[in-house]
């Protein structure tokens, strides 16, 4: 529910102070989760409060970009802003590993350090951050394509009303495709996240080495690597390789199946490549798709809905895919997870020649 709130909240208040607001009570959340395990039913209301203060993270964040970027530079910095979410992913791991084995500490410092940090980033990034080029001055990025580049009266960044952004929404097509495609990617990326690890512990594998390090290498390079295509290849159309990578996801994981289960010489690299395959698409579909259809003004209410169908996507997953492996083996939860990307790919493809129209607003 947060992603589709905070998408069209987003809009409205802009990243520089929602994206503060979340930090700030996201990081109070994480200090008392350090002492609320001692009442269960506390720890949860925390956990699901924590998860919707943090979900008014990414779509204020790829609103800005799309405010500061005009459409022939989103691909390449959409991509670098998707490589947060796996690198931060990472150094979480790292700062639970200084804590629990390096440093000997209690692992209630697990939640108390990261809440101390995010606090310190909140205050940084009020301060630092601007919503749009307007607010320094700047001309927006459609009165400098028009050569307007003198400076200017500071102006807020003009908010068009929940009733534009939720049009701009609902009858984007490409929007509501997106949302379904990653619905089934995040069935696929949130099943390999949530239960391969169990699969490779009973085959003799090690847990960290997918978790930990094989994953996000793999998740960073894809990132880049779809955008760099998309721009360099198909004239920024982004749908022909979010099918292509779609498909190739689920030829992949089909050749898994057939490996021996303790072969780490082509165990690792095929992790490497569902990886990649995982997060080259996903990347496009929750950063650059929202900016190109749903447009600056409501780039934040596109990724909102698109993300929020990939949760439910991910919600899903994590009751079948564990009901599967439980009852029947991994085979089949694989041959869910194969299917759906197929399926994905192949409905992505009715929209294959989509192109952002011309509109008042980049």
């Amino acid at each position: 529910a947060g992603q589709f709130i905070n998408g069209f909240l987003g809009d409205k208040v802009g990243a520089r102070k929602f994206i503060a607001i979340g930090l700030i009570v996201s990081s109070v959340l994480n200090l008392f989760m350090g002492v609320a395990f001692e009442f269960i039913w506390l720890a949860f209301l925390l956990w699901g409060l924590n998860g919707y203060f943090q979900s008014m993270g990414w779509a204020p964040s790829v609103k800005t970009i799309a405010n500061w970027h005009p459409p022939d530079e989103r691909g390449k910095w959409s991509s670098r802003l998707a490589t947060s979410y796996l690198l931060g992913g990472v150094v979480s791991w790292l700062i639970a590993i200084l804590i629990t084995e390096t440093f000997n500490l209690n692992w209630r410092f697990v939640f108390i350090v990261p809440g101390i940090i995010m606090f310190f980033m909140a205050i940084h990034f009020y301060l630092r951050a601007r919503n749009a080029p307007e607010e320094c001055g700047l001309p927006t990025i459609e009165e400098e394509r028009e050569g307007k580049i003198e400076l200017g009266e500071r102006r807020d960044d003009e908010f068009l009303g929940f009733k534009y952004t939720f049009e701009k929404v609902i009858k984007t097509r490409t929007v509501l495709f997106a949302a379904f495609g990653l619905f089934c990617l995040n069935m696929v990326r949130y099943g390999l996240t949530d239960w391969l690890p169990l699969i490779i512990v009973t085959e003799g594998e090690f847990f960290a080495i997918w978790k930990s390090i094989f994953y996000p290498i793999g998740g960073v390079v894809g990132v880049i690597l779809g955008a760099w295509i998309s721009d360099k290849f198909t004239d920024k159309k982004r749908i022909p390789v979010i099918c292509a990578f779609f498909i190739l996801l689920s030829l992949t994981l089909f050749i898994y199946t057939l490996l021996p289960p303790v072969d780490m010489i082509f165990g690792i690299p095929v992790l490497i490549i569902i990886g990649i395959l995982n997060f080259a698409p996903h990347a496009l579909l929750v950063s650059t798709i929202p900016m190109e259809f749903g447009t600056r003004k409501a780039a934040s209410a596109a990724t909102g809905f698109i993300d929020g169908c990939g949760y439910i996507g991910a919600a899903i997953t994590s009751f079948t895919s564990g009901a599967l492996i439980g009852s029947v083996g991994s085979g089949t939860a694989f041959l869910l997870w194969i299917v759906v990307a197929l399926v994905g790919g192949l409905v992505l493809l009715v929209d294959l020649k989509s192109v952002p129209e011309k509109r008042e607003y980049f």
